[in-house]
């Protein structure tokens, strides 16, 4: 019995062994990576930029967003602000239009996502000719605020030759409540940590669905069909599986309003993102191991990526198994010695690769120490999102009811 036990539990440490070396190698990449520096203030913009806001009922606060994209330090001549107002039975439209945006308003019965509405602008542009003046698309949530200096470091990031970006995507209410703290430290690791070490490793990062830029020469070789519960990534999967690379520019920031209470809509965002994640398994690990386009080293990397579970659970995982091996190398005699030495080593690194990761956003993205005090809450936070996936697979694109405060931090 004891040895059946001690198989079954070796087994559980090769297949998390991967995965403990993907958080390793990503921390301490993005630990020692240089930042982009700024763009030069005597670097004169040359790109034509289109930030475009899909919006699905955010009368409340989308003239915040637009009042934020249009106060950008980039010439006015440059630059255009356009809001999807899609399937909208508020007054999104004309608060849009009132804040200085110009309005596409779009309705469908049966296509109803963000997806669907970002595609929809785009053969617009295309069927007027205006796509061919433009140089790249930014694309940005309704509950926004950006970085004054985003346009700029998109500029040159073009310039370089780049032609997917994504920029550092972060919460703009963190004070709100623990919520929104631990979701704060969360992004830090998901949109910070882990694409800055990814592209220092060598492979792309992923768009985050907030802060991509799209150039309009790369959308012509691979236009935008992403109509899923993650579109953003989906695309990301797409472009990847092309054999293009997403760069990712942690110089520059946007920040969403996060629910800070829990609730239905919290839920609704947490299923949507899971059930989403779980898709792209399906749909895509299969062509990306038989993809001939990326390296072997980016395609162990990607396909680590693809399947890793999500952060609360595989941190979960690694900790449960961790205290097993602790308990199994001291109840083990002097004949299983080398399983006890390999159950130790796999403690260790276990140990050292969670820690690595877990404080890795303190260096790498400047988090301010202060939310480690947040990582209390982790234990309850990881049982609500197991209770949240008993909910269903969500069918539409339902807009995320923020608290009545959250709207107006930035």
């Amino acid at each position: 019995m004891r040895e059946l036990a001690l198989a079954v539990l070796m087994v559980g440490n090769l297949l998390l062994l991967p995965y403990l070396l993907l958080l390793l190698a990503t921390a301490v990449a993005a630990v020692f990576t240089r930042r982009s520096p700024g763009p030069r203030p005597e670097d004169a913009p040359q790109s034509r930029f289109l930030i475009v806001i899909p919006a699905h009922d955010e009368e409340s606060g989308i003239a915040r967003t637009v009042q934020s994209c249009r106060s950008v330090a980039y010439p006015e001549s440059l630059c255009g602000v356009v809001v999807i107002a899609d399937n909208c039975a508020d007054r999104t439209a004309a608060v849009a239009a009132g804040a200085g945006a110009r309005v596409v308003e779009r309705f469908d019965a049966e296509k109803k996502s963000k997806g669907y509405a970002i595609e929809y602008l785009i053969e617009k542009l295309v069927a007027s000719g205006e796509f061919d003046a433009l140089d790249a698309l930014v694309i940005v949530d309704a509950d926004t605020t950006i970085d004054a200096g985003l346009l700029r470091a998109f500029d040159r990031d073009l310039r370089r030759g780049r032609d997917w970006i994504q920029c550092y995507y972060t919460v703009a209410n963190p004070e709100q409540s623990w919520r929104t703290r631990l979701m704060t430290y969360a992004f830090s690791l998901f949109n910070g940590v882990l694409p800055l070490g990814l592209n220092a490793l060598g492979a792309s990062a992923s768009f985050r669905g907030n802060g991509m830029c799209f150039s309009t020469r790369g959308l012509r070789r691979t236009p935008w069909r992403a109509h899923g519960l993650v579109e953003d990534i989906e695309y990301s999967w797409t472009i990847r599986m092309a054999g293009e690379w997403i760069a990712f520019e942690p110089a520059v920031s946007v920040a969403g309003a996060m629910v800070g209470s829990g609730g239905p809509a919290a839920a609704h965002q947490r299923r949507r993102w899971e059930f989403g994640r779980r898709d792209l398994r399906r749909k895509f690990l299969a062509p990306l191991l038989r993809s001939d386009r990326l390296g072997w080293w980016e395609k162990i990397l990607s396909v680590c990526e693809l399947t890793m579970l999500p952060m609360g659970p595989l941190l979960s995982v690694s900790l449960l198994v961790l205290a097993l091996d602790l308990l199994a190398s001291s109840a083990a005699g002097r004949e299983w010695s080398v399983a006890r030495g390999s159950l130790l080593g796999f403690s260790l690194l276990s140990t050292v690769s969670v820690g690595a990761y877990a404080l890795s956003p303190f260096w790498a993205m400047r988090l301010p120490w202060r939310y480690l005090k947040t990582l209390a809450f982790f234990p309850l936070y990881v049982g609500w999102k197991l209770l949240v996936s008993f909910g269903g697979r969500p069918t539409a694109w339902i807009r995320t009811t923020r608290d009545s405060h959250a709207d107006g931090l930035g």
